[in-house]
């Protein structure tokens, strides 16, 4: 809606009253042909059987197809263009510009309709038999000719084909989809003819005449009906790709009218044979209009179906839904409609905190409300958004025009998105989903007194375990927190100690004990299942006791460690829902019905059956094989074209805020400081498979933000990750502080993994668990720090060698730049 003035909608919107005019109108229009032919054809038969009641009936059907198709049909051909000029005026200019001489023909061949079919009904008696079935023949043809032209440029609007290369007007009309549109549309025409003679006919009072005529409607509509089907489908396999991949896949409203469409096929069937053949005398008013109703469901569902294809545009690759044209898009890329749009008022030019929901309102009516209603019986905004909250619209309008096709790309800059989004999420109940602070129980650290034998390192192996599940229903990432130990022996040099020793851990206040396993000279725990949703509260950094153990079972060391763990995922920012414990969290059963549910629509899956059925989903048994992406670049991949744009804040969206709680945090650095903003972290996950279709297709749909797409390096999530000697160059200070596109080659080479220049202690044993480097924002990831130092910094430095070593230390033995260089 960018030069013409805005047509306001709210409970009605534009979708509805086009779908109301439109449908009844060419439903009423289309009977306006095959019942042409269908009076010719009776009154043949009336002359031939010499039956005065028959030719009664055609006689008095006549007066209701001149009423019905003339009258009425004229009716809503005017609201048809009223209402699309008001929605649609550029979509209607472009309809009249281009098809100026096609709408003079059409005229033309209107007139002689209307002429053809006054003569027919005023001059039944003052007209030769021949010359009135010649005048009926006349406004059959007349009719005909009216849907030939008419269908050329209804079927441009979906298939212009060669017109968009050269602009050429017979290109327009004889498209692709012409001629099986054009026979799809004749036979239902007939078929309609059939149906609506079945309300006339059940009207007669005489049972045989009755019965004859109800025979005969029968044979209109099952001979009708029995060419409609191959024909649709004739018309379905014509359409271009792109438009066959919307009506068939992406668009996923087109699913229940395609349902509805096959579903009313085999009743018209029924009905027109049982009608005729089985109870022709039992056939009555109410039946005949039950008939009509669904053969009016049926061709409803037809044009739905067909409507889907032709998204977003109104006419395709020429004119949006939103009245704006393509060339406009490219024009106003990055600009403000708001300021750009010429009926805006003045005071919403500019976005403030004052006028922020008008802003929003206006934004809506331009390009909302040309296909959405505010809680209304179509397309009804409210119902559709609803489990959207504020950021998750804003991030939904991102896609759209990209992942989500069948609607045009949101136009205008961030700020007036937002406004957009926080008007439609006040329509709507309001709802959320913001969680307290958790409360932290008092931890003290373990003891450690100066002369103690044994030192035992121990860390969390992640920095935060995400738990994003639901029982029984949906598996995203699996539990089991895994805790990492070594044990030194004091000493100079401290030695390294594997055998003959035991290390278990206990989580606080439970009592079953995890014994590690010993792997390449660390201990490992197996997986422990720990759950931050506690009658005592939300409890994200639980701690546990990690004990070393001689072969009699004697204590030689004891650390207090905490095991970071979430169950806070930003999954109902978009999917809905509250949390599975409320004031804690956990994915809630509505948000994991409708991650299933957009996972269905979209890639044509049977989970929610599955999940019926007793299934469980669990994403990884599909994303971790050599035939689907792995599960984080799918993820990653599919959210980066809603999330672009955002900087960290696209990583919060769906991670927790306390994911990052280490040194870096401290130091103002940002997830997008390692791992690239949202759309290039994606990228580099996507470019390691793109042998696979799917990654190839959100690459095309993703755009690299201040780098190439060919200097962006690929990499295999948890195999390859940021490297920190990228920015600590030689174990120094930092040189920059990022460290995008520069990966590890190899799992070893995995902070998480690797060890110091000695191959001996682990870098975590002293520096801690990534996202959670010592010295960390929240005071209990520094528990073992304080324990050993009375400090909160890597173990080691600023001469603390003797946590391990009996005297300081001279040289840096671990790794340079530890602070002991002369």
């Amino acid at each position: 809606m960018m030069d013409y003035p805005i047509w306001h909608l709210t409970s009605f919107g534009g979708g509805f009253w086009i779908a109301v005019i439109a449908t009844v109108h060419v439903f009423v229009a289309q009977f306006a042909v095959g019942g042409g032919l269908f009076l010719v054809v009776a009154e043949k038969m009336a002359y031939r059987t010499g039956s005065s009641e028959l030719l009664d009936y055609v006689k008095k059907h006549s007066k209701f197809f001149m009423l019905l198709t003339m009258v009425f049909g004229g009716g809503t051909g005017v609201a048809l263009w009223f209402t699309m000029a008001l929605l649609s005026p550029v979509g209607t200019l472009v309809l009249v510009r281009e098809f100026l001489f096609a709408w003079a023909t059409e005229w033309v061949w209107f007139i002689g309709e209307i002429i053809a079919l006054l003569i027919y009904y005023y001059y039944w008696d003052k007209m030769k038999r021949e010359d009135h079935i010649k005048i009926g023949w006349f406004y059959f043809i007349f009719a005909w000719l009216s849907l030939f032209t008419i269908n050329g440029v209804i079927t441009f609007m979906l298939t212009p084909g060669q017109w968009v290369e050269t602009k050429n007007f017979w290109d327009a009309i004889f498209n692709s989809t012409f001629w099986p549109a054009l026979w799809f549309r004749t036979a239902l025409c007939a078929m309609l003819a059939g149906l609506f003679g079945f309300v006339t006919a059940s009207l007669l009072k005489g049972d045989e005449i009755r019965c004859l005529m109800v025979r005969f409607c029968g044979f209109w509509t099952i001979l009708g009906l029995m060419l409609v089907l191959p024909l649709g489908y004739w018309y379905l396999m014509a359409l271009p790709p792109e438009q066959a991949m919307l009506v068939m896949y992406k668009s996923h409203r087109v699913a229940f009218f395609m349902k509805a469409f096959l579903y009313c096929a085999p009743v018209i069937m029924l009905g027109g044979l049982i009608m005729p053949v089985c109870i022709p005398r039992k056939v009555n008013f109410v039946s005949a209009i039950v008939m009509l109703l669904v053969s009016l469901m049926f061709y409803g569902s037809f044009e739905f179906v067909r409507e889907a294809g032709r998204k977003p545009y109104v006419v395709w690759g020429e004119v949006y839904s939103t009245n704006i044209t393509p060339a406009q898009v490219q024009k106003l890329e990055g600009k403000s409609l708001l300021q750009n749009a010429r009926w805006v008022p003045d005071n919403l030019r500019q976005i403030t905190d004052e006028n922020r929901l008008e802003a929003g309102a206006w934004l809506f009516q331009m390009q909302c409300a040309p296909c959405h209603a505010i809680n209304g019986p179509m397309n009804d905004i409210v119902s559709r958004t609803a489990k959207y909250n504020t950021a998750g619209l804003d991030a939904f309008m991102s896609g759209m025009g990209k992942m989500s096709r069948y609607m045009p790309e949101f136009m205008g800059v961030a700020d007036e998105r937002m406004a957009l989004a926080r008007y439609i999420d006040d329509l709507s109940p309001a709802q959320t989903s913001v969680l307290p602070a958790s409360p932290e129980a008092e931890i003290m650290p373990a003891p450690f007194v100066a002369d103690q034998k044994y030192v035992l390192m121990a860390w969390p192996f992640e920095g935060l375990r995400l738990i994003v599940e639901k029982d029984n229903k949906l598996l995203i990432s699996e539990k089991g927190s895994i805790v990492r130990a070594q044990l030194l022996m004091r000493g100079d040099p401290p030695e390294l100690i594997t055998e003959d020793v035991k290390v278990v851990c206990t989580l606080k206040g439970q009592d079953r004990i995890f014994e590690f396993n010993l792997e390449d000279g660390f201990f490992q725990s197996p997986g422990i299942d720990v759950d931050p949703c506690t009658a005592d509260g939300y409890q994200p950094l639980p701690p546990v006791e990690v004990k070393a153990l001689d072969a009699s079972g004697n204590i030689l060391a004891v650390t207090t460690i905490v095991l970071p763990v979430s169950k806070r995922p930003g999954c109902n920012n978009c999917h809905g829902g509250g949390w599975d414990m409320p004031g804690q969290g956990g994915l809630s059963t509505m948000t994991a019905d409708d991650i299933i549910k957009v996972h269905d629509r979209d890639n044509n899956t049977d989970f929610n059956d599955r999940v019926k059925g007793g299934d469980t989903i669990d994403c990884l048994a599909c994303h971790d094989s050599e035939f689907q992406m792995d599960l984080s670049a799918a993820v990653h991949g599919f959210h980066a074209v809603y999330l672009s744009g955002r900087e960290n804040d696209a990583c919060t969206m769906c991670h927790p805020q306390e994911s990052l709680r280490g040194v870096h945090l401290e130091a103002g650095m940002e997830c997008i400081n390692c791992h690239g903003v949202m759309e290039n972290h994606a990228l580099a996950l996507l470019k390691a498979e793109k042998v696979k279709p799917a990654a190839r297709e959100l690459m095309a749909l993703i755009m690299p933000y201040d780098i190439e797409m060919s200097e962006i390096n690929p990499r295999q999530p948890w195999v390859q990750q940021p490297d920190c000697l990228t920015c600590h160059a030689q174990f120094g200070d930092p040189e920059t502080d990022s460290v995008f596109n520069e990966w590890t080659s190899s799992r070893a080479g995995l902070f998480s993994n690797r060890k110091d220049e000695m191959d001996v202690v682990m870098c975590a044993a002293c520096h801690s668990a990534p996202h959670a480097l010592f010295p960390a924002s929240d005071e209990r990831d520094n528990l073992r720090a304080m324990q050993y130092m009375g400090d909160a910094k890597p173990i080691g430095s600023g001469g603390t060698c003797t946590v391990c070593h009996e005297d300081d230390m001279g040289d840096p033995a671990h790794h340079p730049g530890m602070g002991l260089e002369e």
